[in-house]
Parts: structure tokens; sequence; C-alpha cells
């Protein structure tokens, strides 16, 4: 095996490879940021959890479709 196939099958293999990858960066001086961060537990996120909302729909909203059960159409209560 030649040395540039050598070298091009040692990339791919650190490429695929987490912790090689991070070794290599570290190496490089990169920083490394190939890892999820959690920040749910900061001051911040807990002092304002209150505060997010969580999607909730107005009461106002109308689906847009119809669901039928049995052939008997469910939002005809609504209309009459």
């Amino acid at each position: 095996m030649d040395k540039k196939t050598a070298d091009r099958l040692a990339k791919q293999i650190v490429d695929k490879t987490p912790q090689l990858r991070k070794i290599k960066s570290v190496a490089q001086g990169e920083k490394h940021i190939g890892e999820i961060n959690n920040v749910g537990n900061s001051e911040e996120y807990k002092a304002n959890y209150d505060k997010i909302d969580w999607g909730k729909k107005d009461e106002s909203y109308k689906p847009k479709y119809r669901v039928k059960i049995n052939g008997v159409y469910q939002d005809e209560d609504d209309q009459v």
C-alpha cells in the first residue's frame, strides 16, 4: 500500500470516529465543538422557565380538517 492510499484511509477512519476526531481537533489547536452542550441547568433558564411559550393554541383556532368516525363528522355538534 502506498503512502497516499494509507493517508486517505487513515483520514477516513479519523473522520468516522468521534474520539479520534476530538483528538485531532485538539492537536491542531481547535476547540472541539462536536459534543452536545447542556444549558438547561443555567440560572437564567430556571428564572425564566415560566415565561416559555410552549405552543399553546388560541381558543379561536379551528382545524382545517374534519374527522369522520362511522360516517358521522365529529364537529357537527359545533355547527348546530
